[in-house]
């Protein structure tokens, strides 16, 4: 006896969707217990299911098949091989009764009442019932020990077609900064899923992929009033986010859920400027902790900025993209060059003493803003063994081979950052 299991008998269903395109399907679903069935039909599954990778608990499963024969016009007039069916004509009003004798590239059939040949008929196929074996939708079919008494088959499979992406949304005002995070989430994958738990996986999860595939499948049998609308927790090496409230999502459908949103959140807008630096970058930074209203891991995606004007209105100022970024981390994008802070930098002189060789540089920075401004300067040096000799700013030793000057400029200034630093050249003398 076989038994049709279908989404009726469903009591409860999570998804679980990576962000490289598929998705973990998880449900539980009611089996009558009853001795004579010795075969489930689970039906209502995605189209994308990889056969390979399903999971059951709650049921002795002795065997495991992947039924995909699909309902197509090819397949299901191949049913009808040597059968009789209808050609139904509107425009003249005529019926026509044809035995289909071959549907490979054209449809060839007998004429019932002359025996004649005809190919291709113009007409409407009107075809007998639905033959047995051809399924609307894909299906796993099962042969299970007898089971006596209702069991709860729990089974998960992963599935093609689940995305998800993080969009962000920040809002200046001040010194103040408003953070929105929307959830875009799209469904491909065949199948409707109707108020299911959502749990989303950031990080990189690695998937085989065979270099040589073969054609045919393989079978084997707490989010606080920080504004979060989503639970994280970390789990195995990555972050899942789990959705407050069950989400429903349509096969061929595009969701966007809000997942964040922050207010009162202090940033910091920052100057850079770099050898070659025509203009500053404009960098936006915030703190990623309880106490900037935040501390929750953040999944990667596009984040837009918007500034409030003079006139009180909107505008926007840039985006970029955030990586995967930890509680407690710093967040820092690029999201533009300052129009009214230009730089200009070059090597003044290079003078050899002996063995040692002295570099003076020069970085010209003016603020044309109406306001001070602090730029950082950041230079880099090449050479390797080298000593700073002198320099007009304080600066800081970020690598062996970086140097940051923080530099504070009032409005409608100009300032010159002068350093010279010598460089050891015995090796190169060596090296000679």
């Amino acid at each position: 006896m076989k038994f049709h299991s279908t989404r009726q008998q469903q009591t409860s269903s999570s998804l679980t969707v990576y962000n490289d395109g598929f998705g973990l399907v998880k449900e539980t679903r009611m089996i009558p217990g009853n001795k004579e069935i010795s075969e489930i039909r689970f039906m209502d599954i995605a189209s994308g299911i990889e056969a390979d990778s399903v999971l059951i608990h709650g049921l002795h499963v002795l065997e495991q098949s992947y039924d995909s024969e699909l309902i197509s016009k090819e397949k299901l007039l191949e049913k009808y091989i040597d059968e009789v069916i209808t050609v139904r004509n509107a425009e003249l009003d005529e019926e026509m009764k044809i035995r289909l004798l071959s549907v490979s590239g054209s449809i060839i059939g007998e004429r019932i009442d002359t025996e004649e040949i005809v190919i291709d008929p113009i007409g409407q196929l009107v075809l007998p019932a639905l033959p047995t074996g051809l399924l609307t939708k894909p299906a796993l079919l099962w042969k299970i020990a007898a089971i006596e008494t209702d069991q709860e088959a729990k089974v998960s499979y992963l599935t093609q077609g689940m995305e998800w992406q993080a969009n962000y949304v920040a809002e200046i005002s001040g010194s103040r900064l408003t953070l929105m995070g929307w959830i875009q989430l799209s469904n491909t994958s065949g199948m409707d899923f109707y108020d299911s738990r959502l749990k989303l996986a950031a990080g990189k999860v690695n998937r085989y992929r065979d270099p040589h595939p073969l054609n045919q499948a393989r079978l084997f049998a707490k989010a606080e009033e920080s504004g979060s609308f989503f639970e994280e927790e970390s789990f195995a090496d990555y972050h899942t986010h789990s959705m407050e409230h069950p989400v429903s999502i349509s096969h061929g459908q595009k969701k966007q859920i809000s997942f964040l949103k922050i207010q009162d959140a202090a940033f910091r807008k920052i100057y850079k400027v770099e050898a070659g630096s025509k203009q500053a970058k404009i960098i936006m930074e915030f703190d990623n902790t309880k106490t900037n209203k935040l501390g929750i891991p953040l999944p990667r995606g596009i984040l837009k900025v918007y500034e409030q004007d003079r006139d009180g209105e909107m505008e926007f100022i840039g985006e970029n993209a955030i990586n995967h970024t930890a509680a407690q981390q710093k967040v820092s994008l690029l999201i533009g060059e300052a129009f009214e802070i230009a730089s200009k930098s070059w090597e003044k002189k290079r003078d050899k003493r002996g063995n040692f060789e002295y570099v003076t540089y020069i970085y010209k920075l003016q603020n044309h803003k109406s306001e001070y401004v602090r730029i950082e300067v950041n230079h880099h040096i090449h050479e390797q063994i080298w000593q700073m000799e002198s320099s007009t700013h304080d600066y800081e030793l970020k690598r062996s081979d970086e140097l940051e000057f923080r530099v504070h400029i009032p409005a409608g200034k100009t300032v010159e950052v002068e350093f010279t630093y010598k460089v050891d050249r015995t090796a190169d003398e060596r090296i000679k």
